[in-house]
């Protein structure tokens, strides 16, 4: 077991205010006082393995772990990851397994960051943990955390893990802490544990015992290596939740320490589907597989691009005709924030089918009228006109890009004669539902 701590001498103020903010990082910590080499290895291996699992992370080691970015690196935080020391003011601990009195606090490289009740103090000036609510603070080998200071155990272990994770727990942080290798309930996560409770039971230090203090479970294993405040059905950040560190954003935070407001993380739409073939071959079975990173109950609405809508998370449709339809599914949670899916889907076997519907003479100039009747788009055809029995003579054509099942254009060419023949898909480029009806006469 490995756990360290400080001592010094502080004072409290405050003040609150809101701002907004929305999308973020994870926040990882360690060796402030470059006297931990097995502290700065264990949160630089956990930094590389979420970075290449695709996490936006924002590392702070050794002489960039200043009180100052720390607490920029906190405002908006996804995750907090702490591997450093704990400090605690003088007379408040004997040093030798005592009673432990707060505060307690986190070792910056050049000075501390307090726990003053359910806020953080520096410098004498008290304010909330900006980070997001119900984001996950995990604490590694940190003095107090989980009621030991090196190789001892506090006189009162439970009141002081309640008095230490409160500076997390009072701006809705779920608080996790161990004084062992503790990385191993990030990787717990990273394996498929969705919540804290399913990442303990994967975990070496299983958490099974609890004490209700001041109102607080506070919950620790049988040993009192590891620790728990907070909701077991707190999760760790998908890494698609995650954003690039905000600098500027946080920098205007830290001027004013101005209590944030969190709008949330955007819902992440998705949907898989299934054609229905003992009902239809153009009757389809949808699932939504949408999910909201705050775990918010999403609303979703469905929209099969035939004018037809739907809401909930199973759905079936069954199309009139075939033909290529764009599927969207929109999730929308409880703060208003959206997010749609769209997907192409093909129903049957849909063509396109070309066909003359018309001619107009107006002196020397043309009319033909042709409409795709089809249920897929035609490409890249000809329409050719002519006088006589030969179409390669006294002829004239006209190049369409395309023509969307459904649509009708009109074409216009000289032409002195006032009768003819036309054929639209002159050269059979386009592969249709029926090729007799390309002709006409007029």
């Amino acid at each position: 077991m490995r756990v360290s701590g400080f001592i010094v001498t502080a004072l409290i103020i405050a003040s609150v205010i809101t701002f907004p903010v929305a999308e973020a990082h994870i926040l990882i910590v360690a060796d402030s006082l470059s006297d931990s080499p097995y502290m700065y290895d264990e949160a630089k291996k956990v930094a590389t393995t979420l970075k290449n699992r695709g996490y936006q992370v924002l590392e702070l080691y050794r002489n960039n772990a200043t009180v100052k970015n720390i607490l920029k690196g906190m405002y908006g935080a996804d995750a907090v990851i702490y591997a450093g020391h704990g400090g605690y003011m003088a007379g408040h601990y004997d040093g030798r397994g005592g009673n432990a009195t707060p505060p307690f606090g986190l070792v910056a490289r050049d000075g501390y960051i307090w726990g003053a009740g359910d806020m953080m103090m520096v410098n004498g000036t008290t304010f909330y943990a900006p980070f997001k609510y119900g984001i996950p603070a995990i604490l590694l080998h940190v003095c107090f955390s989980t009621g030991w200071v090196e190789d001892y155990e506090v006189k009162n272990p439970v009141e002081t893990v309640y008095n230490f994770a409160r500076m997390f727990t009072g701006a809705g942080a779920n608080y996790y802490a161990t004084a062992w290798d503790g990385a191993e309930i990030i990787y717990d996560f990273l394996n498929g544990a969705r919540n804290f409770y399913e990442a303990n039971q994967q975990n070496y230090e299983v958490i099974n015992q609890s004490t209700l203090y001041n109102g607080t479970q506070v919950w620790r294993n049988d040993h009192g290596y590891a620790a728990f405040v907070g909701d077991w059905n707190g999760t760790f950040p998908r890494f698609n939740q995650t954003t690039p560190y905000d600098d500027a954003a946080a920098e205007e935070w830290y001027i004013t320490k101005n209590r944030p407001t969190f709008t949330g993380s955007k819902p992440v739409a998705d949907f898989s589907y299934a054609y229905c073939g003992s009902t239809s071959i153009r009757t389809f079975a949808f699932t939504s597989t949408s999910y909201d990173p705050d775990g918010d109950d999403l609303t979703l609405k469905w929209n099969f691009g035939d004018g037809s809508t739907a809401t909930g998370s199973n759905v079936t449709h069954t199309y009139a005709r075939e033909g290529y339809y764009t599927v969207s599914l929109t999730a929308t949670d409880p703060n208003g924030l959206i997010s749609v899916k769209k997907k192409t889907l093909t129903v049957g076997n849909p063509k396109p089918d070309l066909v003359v519907t018309g001619t107009r003479k107006s002196g020397s100039t043309l009319y033909i009228y042709i409409r795709n009747q089809g249920t897929a788009a035609a490409r890249n055809f000809y329409t050719r006109v002519w006088y006589g029995s030969y179409p390669t003579k006294n002829y004239r054509q006209v190049y369409t890009g395309t023509l969307n099942p459904g649509a009708s254009i009109t074409l216009k060419t000289y032409y002195r004669y006032s009768r003819g023949t036309v054929k639209v898909d002159y050269y059979n480029r386009v592969a249709e539902k029926s090729e007799t009806n390309n002709l006409r006469r007029f």
